[in-house]
């Protein structure tokens, strides 16, 4: 399974947990979180991102054409709230 760097790229308008961009966390190889010490991640923001992030550490594995490989910025639940950039660490 690959490596994963979320990472926030853009605050829109808010963030009750107070994310600040530049701030990230990695996925590691069979499902390990990741997070820099003296760092948090949402609860809310991280529950939303699961199901995305599970598909791209196995995008290989899916057809050509799925928009998984494709996609790597996504939003969290709160419409005013972040926008995260999803990376493969090779």
């Amino acid at each position: 399974m690959k490596n994963l760097k979320v990472e926030v790229v853009e605050i829109i308008s808010r963030c009750g947990a107070g994310h600040k961009v530049g701030d990230h966390f990695f996925i590691r190889g069979e499902g390990l979180l990741e997070i820099p010490e003296g760092k948090k991640v949402c609860l809310y923001a991280l529950n939303s991102l699961f199901p995305f992030l599970t598909a791209k550490q196995r995008q290989d594995e899916l057809p050509e054409d799925d928009w998984i490989a494709e996609t790597e910025i996504l939003t969290c639940p709160d419409p005013r709230g972040l926008k995260f950039r999803v990376t493969v660490l090779e």
